[in-house]
């Protein structure tokens, strides 16, 4: 997996959080934790299939990254 902010290829050991349901009634959990190269936050946003009430936190496969403007 690759940092959004450094661009450096990290190991995923992201923790994760229940924070509803979608119009599809699937599950929506929020990954994140913090690069181990340059200490910024990485978080993303995973939706679970049918009948999944846990993801497992370092499966980061269809996880979404979220990004951010790069401070200048």
């Amino acid at each position: 997996m690759l940092c959004p902010t450094c661009q450096m290829n990290i190991h995923p050991q992201m923790s994760n959080v229940f924070i509803g349901k979608n119009g599809r009634k699937n599950g929506v959990f929020v990954y994140y934790q913090i690069c181990p190269e340059c200490k910024e936050p990485v978080v993303g946003i995973k939706e679970s299939l049918k009948g999944e009430v846990y993801l497992n936190p370092n499966e980061v496969d269809g996880l979404v990254i979220l990004t951010k403007e790069r401070r200048r």
